[in-house]
Parts: structure tokens; C-alpha cells; sequence
């Protein structure tokens, strides 16, 4: 029999760290897969709930906690339809259930939108040697301004070649752009909502987002494929994602 000396008392946690928030009336347990390895439960307000884990802390780092975060709204997607929270949300229970209930009728609304869909998040990208070449073959004037250089000195062309690679460089802007909104335009048709973002390098064309309906999901597919096979000098990736891009939600502001 341990003394009472050797058991340990249960440790009290103030705050919980909040991932997302699901429909569901029962309490539900995802097991220790929540950051630091905590478990992962719920918190309810009548037939919603906030997914958790007790935490010591109130303010986290997205490079050290941000996998696991997301790790957990993974797991969590595998079975429910779910509104992300913002990443370090973190607040007490009674903070938490008092969310719940004043943003109740706005959370209904959230499931409403979201459910049978997913967010599939693309990213377009060019392969700049070929798009170059491309450019340099079907442009009359770059051409011709590459015909004028040939077999002259870099120092005594300088200014010529610079003139060159403008050129080049507002072509590539032009036909990115135009190609962009011709593949946005066109995914756009088999989706319930969209959103564009910021690209997030020299090579990326299009960084952009669509719901979709699940029973549409084959259908995006092979439009991506068509649209990739069409435009040889471009990657088209698509995720599936937590629907970060069509709900934003955060317990503090």
C-alpha cells in the first residue's frame, strides 16, 4: 500500500490551450496527442464543443508548438467537420464554455457552411528555366533583342541586355498574372467559395484556396490535372487542409 506521502496530487491547470471546435454533444477523448503530449478533450455548450488540452502556459510559439497544433486538427478532421481556432489560443474553462454560448449562433453558421466540404489549398509554380525559354521563342520583340546581342560583348551591351531582362522579367509578371486568374477563375467553378493569397516566392504564380464539396473532390482533381497538362511549364499542387482561409475565429483578441 503506497504511503500517502508517495501519491502524488493531481495537478491543476488554469488555462486551456484551444484547437478547434466541433459538433458534438458527448464528450469526447482524442487521447495524448495534444502539445507537450497532453490529452486532447472536450469542452461543451450545449451541442457544440471546444477541443483542448490543459497547458501551464498562456502564450506559445508557433516554431515550437505549431506542428503539433496542427497535428492535432488532423486527427481531430478525421471524424468531424471542425472550425480551426487561431494558433496559441489559449483562456480558462469558464472563458472558454462563455465563448461558446455568446458566439453560438455565428458557430452554427460555421458548421452550416463548412459541412460535406473541404478546403483544398493550391499552390501554382512555374518552372522559370522553360517558362523563360518560352517567352524568349514565341515573343517577337525579346527575340529579336536576343538576335541583336548575339555574338557581342557583355561590356559594350550592357545597357541593351539589361533592357533584355526587363523585358523578360515584365513578360514573365504579364503571362503569370494572366495565367493565374485563368486557372483561379476556372476552379473556382467547381467550388463553393474561394480566397487568394499572397505568394510566397519569385516561382509561385498562384497560392490560392477553395472549399469544395466532398462530392465534388474528384471533379477538382482532375481539373488540376487538366490545367497542369495544359500549362507544361507549371506545378500545380493541391492540400486538404483545416478551412483556415473560410473561418476566423479566436477566443481573445
Amino acid at each position: 500500500m503506497q504511503s500517502m506521502s508517495a501519491i502524488k496530487p493531481r495537478q491543476v491547470h488554469r488555462w486551456r490551450y484551444a484547437y478547434a471546435i466541433i459538433p458534438e454533444k458527448k464528450d469526447v477523448m482524442f487521447g495524448p496527442v495534444g502539445i507537450l503530449g497532453a490529452d486532447v478533450y472536450t469542452i461543451h455548450f450545449r451541442d457544440v464543443a471546444a477541443v483542448v488540452s490543459d497547458s501551464h502556459e498562456k502564450t506559445f510559439e508557433v516554431l515550437d508548438y505549431g506542428i503539433p497544433h496542427q497535428a492535432v486538427l488532423e486527427k481531430v478532421m478525421e471524424q468531424y467537420c471542425l472550425i480551426p481556432m487561431s494558433f496559441g489560443q489559449a483562456a480558462t474553462e469558464p472563458d472558454i464554455k462563455m465563448f461558446l454560448s455568446r458566439n453560438y449562433p455565428k458557430l452554427k453558421m460555421y458548421f452550416a457552411k463548412l459541412a460535406g466540404k473541404k478546403e483544398l489549398g493550391l499552390k501554382v509554380t512555374r518552372k522559370i528555366d522553360a517558362t523563360i525559354q518560352e517567352i524568349a521563342a514565341s515573343n517577337l520583340k525579346i527575340r529579336a533583342m536576343k538576335k541583336q546581342l548575339m555574338g557581342k560583348s557583355p561590356e559594350k551591351t550592357y545597357r541593351q541586355r539589361l533592357e533584355l531582362g526587363t523585358n523578360v522579367a515584365r513578360e514573365l509578371e504579364k503571362r503569370g498574372d494572366t495565367i493565374a486568374k485563368d486557372i483561379y477563375s476556372r476552379l473556382r467553378g467547381v467550388s463553393v467559395d474561394s480566397k487568394i493569397n499572397n505568394n510566397l516566392s519569385d516561382e509561385m504564380i498562384l497560392n490560392a484556396a477553395f472549399l469544395v464539396e466532398k462530392t465534388r473532390e474528384k471533379e477538382f482533381d482532375s481539373l488540376v490535372n487538366r490545367l497542369e497538362a495544359e500549362y507544361e511549364d507549371l506545378n500545380l499542387r493541391y492540400v486538404f487542409a483545416p478551412p483556415f482561409n473560410f473561418v476566423n475565429i479566436r477566443i481573445r483578441r
